[in-house]
């Protein structure tokens, strides 16, 4: 039976980083691997309901600085939160996750398996809340504070206008963490927030080394020409089960042929957003792809 720790401030094991932030939570409750807290880690955050492209990218990035050895930490909220996470499990790398609720009380219902995956594959979960702690709003408020707390840096993958995004930044800066921002096209609305950020004096990046060299003590390691991504290296063959019944009332629709979201919303009784939602936690667990015409289900080797 898994171990939930109490830390407190006082307790050597609780994080550097978040010592010397205003307002340190007092104690964390923990499950998984606690050692996390004290090594080389970077937060990702974006916006929960992300973009294409702002999927791509924290992919890309996630994956990439786990090769530089780096913890990634998020919120675990639907989203680019989401995306970092499982990215950083399918590199094989370490995640952290702060919750603005307990850990016996997971929000959104539907990350409670990526809750679980994260303790299995050796990474940690932390609250200031009590276990059986409800989620509300002003609870990953909160939270945010800690996201950035932990970190070494902050990597914004998109922002919109007054996100909570933009809030967790702009209390990165208060603690003197150091900002880094992805570029976006001026009429992009999911870049609304970054681009704000970068003209407030965050680095602008576009690539992992951008982030490593702004830490004399860490040294960017240039991965080989070889490396191949795990997803690309997967044969196609057949189509994998989901067996989740509330992602499968959508996933039925979706087959070789690519299929349309206007077709699936009228295939189904659920409403599009919701629809999306369900679209985007497939896409990220590997079983559809979007491509022109709309979503097609992937086919692999057993």
């Amino acid at each position: 039976m898994r171990k939930l720790e109490i830390i407190t401030i006082k307790d050597s094991k609780y994080p550097k980083q978040l010592k010397n932030i205003k307002n340190p939570p007092k104690m964390i409750y923990a499950e998984g691997n606690i050692e996390l807290l004290n090594s080389n880690i970077i937060s990702i955050i974006g916006s929960r309901v992300c973009s294409e492209n702002g999927i791509e990218l924290a992919q890309k990035f996630a994956k990439d600085l786990v090769y530089q050895d780096i913890t990634i930490a998020s919120g675990m909220a639907v989203g680019i939160d989401t995306v970092a996470h499982k990215a950083t499990l399918q590199e094989k790398g370490k995640t952290i996750a702060v919750l603005g609720n307990g850990l016996k009380n997971i929000f959104p219902k539907e990350n409670i398996d990526l809750f679980h995956k994260i303790i299995n594959q050796g990474g940690l979960v932390i609250s200031e809340y009590p276990p059986k702690e409800k989620a509300n709003s002003n609870h990953f408020l909160e939270r945010n504070r800690i996201v950035s707390g932990i970190s070494l840096g902050v990597l914004v993958i998109e922002a919109a206008h007054r996100s909570g995004t933009s809030v967790t930044a702009k209390l990165a800066l208060e603690q003197g963490k150091k900002i880094f921002a992805i570029p976006h096209e001026i009429n992009d609305l999911h870049g609304v927030g970054t681009n704000r950020l970068i003209k407030k004096g965050a680095k602008i990046v576009t690539t992992t080394e951008d982030i490593i060299n702004e830490f004399p003590f860490l040294t960017y390691k240039t991965p080989p020409k070889n490396r191949l991504r795990k997803l690309e290296q997967n044969p196609i063959s057949e189509r994998k089960k989901c067996t989740n019944k509330k992602y499968n009332e959508i996933y039925k629709f979706i087959k070789e042929k690519p299929i349309s979201l206007e077709e699936i919303y009228q295939r189904s009784n659920k409403e599009v957003s919701e629809i999306n939602q369900i679209l985007l936690i497939l896409e990220l667990e590997g079983y559809i792809e979007k491509v022109v015409g709309g979503y097609k289900c992937i086919l692999e080797k057993k």
